[in-house]
C-alpha cells in the first residue's frame, strides 16, 4: 500500500516536472515570438529625406516658378525625396511658412526668390539643423545654415542677343520686364552685348510690365514694340512674359515676321510659333544642392550657377522653329558658347559682390 502511494506520488511530481518543463519552454518560445514581433514593430524605418519650397507665384506661369518646380520634382524623382511646395505670397506669411516646414521635419527648405532672405535667416536661427536656401540671393545672407544661391543667366542671354543680333532685318530689337531689378538689368545687359557684338548698328527698347502677373500689359507693350518695328523680343518677365508671345503670335497673324525669346524655362512648348530659343534654369542646380544637403557635405556659401556649373544653365532652340535659324547663325553662336565655356569670352552683366 505504501509503495503504491510512493509510485503515485513519484508520477504526480514527475508529471508536474513535465508540465512546469513544458510551459517554460513555451514561456521561452513566447518571449522569442515577443522579441520578433518587437523587433518588426519597432525597427525604426530609414528617415526620408523630406525637401519643402516657398514660392513666389504659381507653377502654372511657365518661367521662374515653374523652373523651381521643375527642380523639386527632379528632386524627388532623383533622390526619393518627400517634397512640398506652398505659394508664400504676403510677406506677413513667409517666416510662419518657413516656421512650418522646419517643425515638420524637412531637412532642406528653399526660399525661391531674394526677398525671402530675412525670413529665411530669421527662422532659421531656431532650426541649427536645418538648411535655408534663397534664390537670386547675396553673399551677406550667409549663415551657419543658410546660403543664397544666384542664376546666372546672363551667358545664355548673350547667345539670345547674338541670334537676334543676327536675324534682325529690322535692326530693332525689344526687351520686356516684370519689375526693374538689379538681376534683370543684367540679363538684359547680357542680351544687349550679345546683339551688339554682332550688329553694332542695332536699336534696342526695354519696357517694364510693373509687376510680374499682368499678361494683357506685357501684350500691350510688346504690341507697341513690334509696331515701331521691333522684330524680336526678349522678355524677363514670369508670367507676364505669355503676353509677349501672345503679341507675337498676333503680329504673325497680321504678316509680319517676329519672334520672341523664353527666360529661365524652356518655353518653346508654351508658343511653337513664337519662341525661336530659351535660355534656361535647368533641374540639375537643385538636384546639386539637395544632394549635398543630404550626403551631410553641403557648405554655406553662396553658390553661383552659370553656363560652366554642370549645364545648371543652358541655352536651348525650340525644335519646331529650329530650320528657321540659318545654320551659319547657329555655327557662330556654337563658336560663342565653346568660348564662355573656355573662359575666353566674357559675357557683360552687373557685379553683385560675388
Amino acid at each position: 500500500m505504501k509503495q503504491q502511494i510512493y509510485w503515485k506520488l513519484m508520477g504526480r511530481i514527475a508529471n508536474a516536472v513535465l508540465i512546469f518543463g513544458l510551459l517554460a519552454i513555451g514561456s521561452m518560445l513566447g518571449c522569442q515570438n515577443m522579441r520578433e514581433v518587437s523587433k518588426d514593430i519597432y525597427t525604426p524605418e530609414p528617415e526620408m529625406f523630406k525637401v519643402g519650397m516657398l514660392l513666389p507665384g504659381a507653377i502654372s506661369d511657365q518661367g521662374w516658378n515653374a523652373l523651381a518646380y521643375d527642380g523639386l520634382k527632379a528632386i524627388e524623382a532623383e533622390l526619393g525625396a518627400e517634397v512640398d511646395y506652398v505659394e508664400s505670397l504676403i510677406p506677413a506669411d513667409w517666416e510662419s511658412d518657413f516656421r512650418a516646414y522646419a517643425m515638420a521635419g524637412y531637412h532642406l527648405i528653399f526660399g525661391h526668390g531674394y526677398e525671402y532672405q530675412d525670413a529665411a535667416i530669421a527662422v532659421a536661427e531656431d532650426y541649427p539643423e536645418i538648411v535655408f536656401i534663397t534664390s537670386a540671393g547675396a553673399g551677406g545672407a550667409i549663415r551657419e545654415n543658410v546660403s543664397p544661391i544666384v542664376f546666372r543667366l546672363e551667358q545664355a542671354t548673350y547667345l539670345l542677343g547674338m541670334i537676334a543680333g543676327l536675324m534682325t532685318q529690322t535692326d530693332m530689337i525689344g526687351m520686356v520686364g516684370g519689375q526693374e531689378l538689379p538681376s534683370g538689368n543684367s540679363v538684359f545687359m547680357a542680351f544687349e552685348g550679345g546683339v551688339k557684338s554682332v550688329n553694332p548698328d542695332a536699336v534696342l527698347q526695354r519696357d517694364y510690365v510693373g509687376d510680374w502677373e499682368s499678361i494683357d500689359k506685357a501684350m500691350e507693350l510688346s504690341l507697341a514694340q513690334i509696331q515701331k518695328g521691333v522684330d524680336f523680343i526678349f522678355h524677363n518677365a514670369n508670367e507676364a512674359g505669355l503676353g509677349v508671345f501672345e503679341a507675337v503670335e498676333i503680329a504673325q497673324d497680321a504678316g509680319k515676321t517676329v519672334y520672341s525669346f523664353g527666360a529661365n524655362r524652356d518655353q518653346s512648348a508654351v508658343s511653337p510659333r513664337a519662341v525661336l530659343a530659351n535660355a534656361v534654369i535647368t533641374p540639375k542646380a537643385y538636384q546639386q544642392l539637395a544632394s549635398a544637403v543630404r550626403s551631410g557635405t553641403f557648405e554655406p556659401k553662396l553658390y553661383i550657377f552659370t553656363m560652366l556649373t554642370d549645364g545648371a544653365i543652358a541655352l536651348t532652340y525650340n525644335p519646331a522653329l529650329k530650320d528657321k535659324v540659318p545654320e551659319v547663325v547657329q555655327r557662330e553662336v556654337a563658336a560663342a558658347r565653346q568660348q564662355i565655356l573656355a573662359g575666353t569670352l566674357t559675357v557683360p552683366q552687373l557685379d553683385f559682390g560675388e
